[in-house]
């Protein structure tokens, strides 16, 4: 007899057989005792957790002679002709290869027949998603008004692709991903009826392998059986299943906890010499860093963490070596870097940047653009700064120097008009003193002009109770808002715009400026301080630049007012330059 797939072979009979979705098999089995068969039903849900195995048992339900509490029986002429494929009363239909208008006109056709056998024709179309616009349209009157001896059953991993008017005709089943508990115990026992030891990690190692669904949990296991080992440990799961053993992952993970770039070098190289793929090597960082975060959170969160007890100890020993902001950055940064390693043509060196990075001390997700912005943009203000001397200049203003002030000596010119000297070649002392008067006056106008400059610093009320509010934000289901609230400011303008001030070249910038982050907190301040606002990330070169702009902004409302309507707006951009210059200048009628 030829092999048979396990996947095939332990595929449930009955509703009893079913794994889980327990929701879904009472609402089938009430129906079917209560006889309450409904006309059209949507199975949903993602691959492997039972939606073309609950479809088949109910089909036979359905038209089962000696059925049990609502399942099928599987022994009588009609369950085992539809078990054997003989019975054309039962059609299972592939969308994906049959998504034409021309293929539901055959259903069409076919449906005003009497079933030839059964008590009902049931039509199971697979990955009905994938028909066309033109098969949907075709089909929906069939769908809505069948004839009262036809039942369809869709069955889609993608329902928001379907139709509106295809979903409101159907009565939907959500299949939920099965646990890792649930696959464990199943595993167990095909394991046994295998005559195969499996050890209990190995059996978790390829549930949390298959992500829920239970037939790639099935074959993982298939394929562990086919080595021929007697026992199925973690170790030869790793191996088949393309992952790099744990104790490689704790080294790698403590290689950069502790910055020690050579040894994640060393289990990067390692890794490509055993033919591992790096994506899988990445997310398995990435999901061992996120078990450490869920740990030093701590409450609820530890429930989330599943692992067992030797690989629970590493996390334990680890989280007292790295803080949860650290952690977090390790996080982002490996996200990141599986997501540039699946369209890299190297993703060796990718991953080698990477493992780099978050061993040393250099910024993490650094971006050379914008810096070259910055740069752009502080040498436009510089030019613009230099045109509106260069205007002065040409009006006769002269500008006064911005370093420290040198002595310039004046030039003796005897010929010159209004350089009086004695016969010893001095000035007369009427002219000394009328220098000394003018020197005097300009010092009076610096230090004038100084205190001005003092009395004009620019203040900025941050928030106190800043904290308060990251707590509040981190509350609604968004622990990473824990990492923002180091070395962070907050200061609510007038025209209630919240600036969150980091210091210069902080990474953190860019991740917090997503909606998922600023959302929380735009909630918070209203909850705190009970106004609406918008946010703005900003660092404190910008905030003080912002803050004196509205600073002079109000400054210059200010002159308008008390100059009146008539006042000139050059002549008031002329008196601020001169001001700043430190030039003795008024405006007078």
């Amino acid at each position: 007899m030829a092999h048979i797939a396990l996947y095939r072979k332990w595929r449930p009979l009955t509703f009893e057989d079913v794994v889980e979705q327990h929701h879904i098999v009472t609402t089938l089995k009430n129906s079917i005792k209560n006889h309450t068969v409904n006309h059209a039903y949507l199975f949903c849900g993602t691959r492997g957790t039972g939606k073309t195995t609950l479809a088949k048992i109910f089909a036979r339900a359905v038209n089962c002679q000696n059925s049990k509490d609502g399942s099928p029986c599987n022994e009588c002429i009609t369950c085992k002709g539809i078990l054997e494929g003989s019975l054309l009363d039962v059609v299972e239909i592939d969308a994906a290869s049959n998504n034409g208008v021309d293929d539901v006109r055959e259903i069409k056709e076919a449906v005003m027949y009497v079933p030839a056998v059964t008590r009902y024709k049931v039509y199971i179309i697979d990955e009905v998603h994938m028909l066309s616009t033109g098969a949907f349209n075709a089909l929906l009157k069939t769908l809505e008004e069948p004839p009262s001896n036809v039942i369809f059953i869709l069955a889609t991993t993608e329902p928001h692709k379907l139709p509106a008017t295809i979903l409101s005709r159907c009565q939907r089943f959500d299949f939920k991903r099965i646990t890792i508990s649930g696959m464990e115990e199943r595993l167990a026992l095909i394991a046994e009826d295998s005559d195969v030891n499996a050890d209990k990690s190995a059996l978790r190692l390829i549930a949390r392998l298959s992500e829920g669904g239970m037939r790639d949990a099935i074959s993982l296991l298939d394929q562990c059986i086919a080595q021929g080992a007697s026992d199925i440990t973690y170790e030869l799961v790793a191996k088949i299943s393309g992952l790099t053993a744990a104790e490689a992952i704790n080294n790698f993970a403590g290689a950069i906890i502790n910055k020690h770039s050579s040894v994640a070098l060393r289990a990067i190289k390692d890794a490509m010499d055993e033919g591992r793929d790096l994506i899988p090597l990445c997310n398995q960082l990435i999901d061992w860093f996120r078990n450490l975060m869920l740990y030093k959170t701590g409450g609820e969160a530890l429930t989330l963490i599943d692992l067992d007890q030797e690989e629970l100890d590493y996390i334990k020993r680890a989280s007292d070596l790295i803080t949860i902001e650290r952690n977090i950055e390790i996080i982002i940064e490996l996200s990141e870097a599986e997501a540039r390693l699946k369209w890299a043509d190297n993703p060796r060196i990718i991953m080698e940047v990477t493992a780099v990075k978050l061993c040393s001390d250099l910024p993490q997700n650094t971006d050379v653009n914008d810096d070259v912005l910055d740069s752009l943009s502080a040498f436009e203000d510089r030019i613009r700064q230099m045109e509106e001397k260069v205007g002065l200049i040409q009006s006769g203003i002269k500008i006064a120097p911005e370093g420290p002030e040198k002595n310039v000596l004046p030039r003796s010119n005897s010929h010159e008009p209004g350089n009086k000297k004695d016969n010893s070649g001095k000035e007369s002392e009427k002219d000394q003193a009328s220098g000394d008067s003018k020197n005097k006056k300009t010092a009076k106008d610096r230090q004038r002009i100084k205190e001005k400059k003092s009395k004009d610093k620019i203040d900025i009320k941050f928030l106190d109770n800043w904290p308060q509010i990251i707590e509040r934000a981190a509350s609604k289901g968004n622990p990473m808002m824990h990492a923002f609230r180091a070395n962070t400011k907050c200061t609510i303008t007038d025209d209630n715009v919240a600036y969150i001030v980091f210091p210069p070249d902080d990474t953190r910038k860019k991740t917090l400026s997503s909606a998922k982050h600023i959302d929380p907190i735009i909630e918070a301040i209203k909850e705190v301080l009970g106004v609406d606002v918008t946010v703005k990330i900003v660092d404190e070169n910008e905030i003080i630049k912002i803050t004196s702009l509205q600073t002079e902004n109000a400054r210059s409302e200010h002159r308008n007012e008390i100059s009146g309507d008539n006042a000139d707006p050059d002549l008031e951009r002329v008196k601020t330059l001169a001001e700043k210059n430190g030039i003795p200048f008024d405006i007078k009628d």
